[in-house]
């Protein structure tokens, strides 16, 4: 094993910075992680009774419309030119905004008929959304081109990583607070989990704004001055097309769109498992559960940090992917024993485990965006940071709700119905358990083809920089 080479000091990311730009992530996971992956299914289905294939369509058409909004998004961002940069005005923008739908989101007008329901909660996540584009798409960007050092834009990740782990934290107890008594029923006592997060939301968008406008007001953009300011802008079409003849960004998408889905889908129905396999229905017992879940994951992901930053600067990035995906399927596979109602907090055995997919999304995928901004560079002579993330992210964000719905289509496959509460059937029950099992694993089975098929390893990478360097300067 190699020595870790040194980053140069000009490479690197000043620690205010780096704390500034990571304390960002938490709207990511606060406004898309944990509402899509941990909040929708509950709160629209067993709150309110919506049809988990109804919130799989609505969460697609969602998807659908980023697929619009992320290309535009990081094509204006690209070409922006203002004394603050090109990003940072979007930031502070969509953060404000993002929070303000936010709010909106769990407050369906009441009385409406089941069409009109759908149709608002459809309107009210696509004005949602767009407004978490205008923040997501110029944030990672920005991710991309702080430093042009590959060991330095890992050490940026687990930055960031320590900050996921603990906004992951916060999330995972969020349906245990919103199930609390504060918020029980007054005639029976139980847990009234619609009004809970509608009071809990307030919580959420506040920290929102706050750590949303963080990157914007303590972080600067490294490129801007030196290779963007005066250079020449390019047309939406072109840098879509630019884009799609980039080979690393579809391995790159590749990895992450099998990761999240996988995950995604484990987490949707997980859910359910810790509600009804594990408890019987009870929603308060198993919002418990889930936020210990949560903490052991954070613990763990944080302990692990250190070592694959080690790691990372002495082998190749996706060597690391590869050992953290290893990781999550044995993990995974331990809920053949671990998920036993007769021992429900064995369950978070499996959990502990299972934190490396997501962890690997966290730390190193970022940092492999912005070799991969490199790469591109080479072949188009415009940094593009913008367009790249947006063609990458709708992918990301595609995987999460296909993940969300798939785990929708998978619950009225099995036969389960909210209706019934923990009265459940035996064979609905063991039909969950056992797609919940097996799902995932298939899914991130097809992460290592595009993991082998990923071409920029360190030696590469610093090839790429000498030549880009020689034909523009450092910076």
């Amino acid at each position: 094993m190699s020595t870790a080479p040194r980053v140069k000091e000009s490479d690197r990311i000043p620690a205010p910075q780096k704390a500034a730009f990571s304390m960002g992530y938490g709207v990511d996971y606060l406004a898309s992680g944990l509402t899509m992956g941990i909040l929708w299914m509950p709160f629209f289905n067993i709150g309110l009774g919506i049809s988990p294939s109804v919130l799989a369509v609505i969460m697609m058409v969602l998807r659908g419309w980023d697929a619009i909004t992320d290309p535009v998004m990081g094509n204006v961002s690209d070409n922006t030119r203002t004394r603050w940069g090109r990003r940072r005005p979007y930031i502070g923008i969509g953060a404000l905004l993002t929070a303000v739908l936010y709010l909106c989101l769990w407050r369906l007008p009441e009385g409406m008929s089941l069409t009109h329901q759908y149709l608002a909660l459809g309107g009210l996540g696509i004005a949602f959304y767009t407004c978490f584009t205008v923040w997501s798409v110029p944030y990672y960007s920005l991710q991309m081109e702080l430093t042009p050092s590959y060991d330095e834009r890992t050490r940026l990740a687990a930055w960031v990583a320590i900050v996921g782990k603990l906004v992951y934290l916060g999330g995972g107890w969020v349906m245990a607070f919103a199930t609390c008594s504060l918020f029980a029923d007054a005639v029976t006592g139980e847990a009234d989990f619609v009004k809970g997060m509608r009071a809990t939301s307030w919580i959420i968008a506040a920290i929102i704004v706050v750590m949303g406008l963080l990157p914007t007001l303590f972080v600067r953009e490294r490129y801007y001055a030196a290779t963007v300011k005066s250079g020449h802008r390019t047309r939406l079409i072109q840098s879509i097309r630019e884009s799609l003849h980039c080979k690393p960004l579809w391995y790159l998408i590749g990895i992450t769109f099998f990761l999240i889905l996988g995950s995604s889908i484990a987490n949707t129905l997980g859910q359910y498992m810790s509600i009804y396999v594990l408890y019987e229905g009870k929603l308060d017992s198993a919002s418990i559960l889930n936020g210990w879940r949560s903490t052991g994951v954070m613990i763990v992901g944080i302990c692990g940090i250190p070592l694959w930053a080690w790691l990372s600067e002495r082998l190749d990035k996706k060597i690391i992917v590869t050992i953290m995906l290893a990781g999550s399927v044995f993990g995974h596979l331990l809920n053949l024993v671990c998920l036993s109602p007769e021992r429900p907090y064995l369950w978070l055995v499996s959990a502990v485990f299972e934190a490396g997919a997501i962890g690997a999304v966290w730390m190193f995928i970022p940092s492999m965006k912005g070799d991969v901004a490199d790469y591109d560079e080479i072949d188009t002579n415009t940094r593009r940071e913008g367009s790249l993330n947006a063609f990458y992210s709708w992918f990301a964000k595609v995987g999460g709700t296909i993940g969300a719905g798939l785990g929708g289509f998978v619950l009225d496959l099995s036969g389960f119905d909210s209706a019934l509460g923990g009265g459940q059937p035996d064979d609905v029950l063991f039909r969950m358990k056992w797609l919940y099992i097996i799902l995932p694993l298939v899914l991130w089975s097809c992460t290592l083809y595009f993991i082998w098929r990923y071409p920029l390893d360190r030696q590469k990478m610093k090839n790429i920089r000498d030549e880009l360097e020689t034909r523009r300067g450092s910076v």
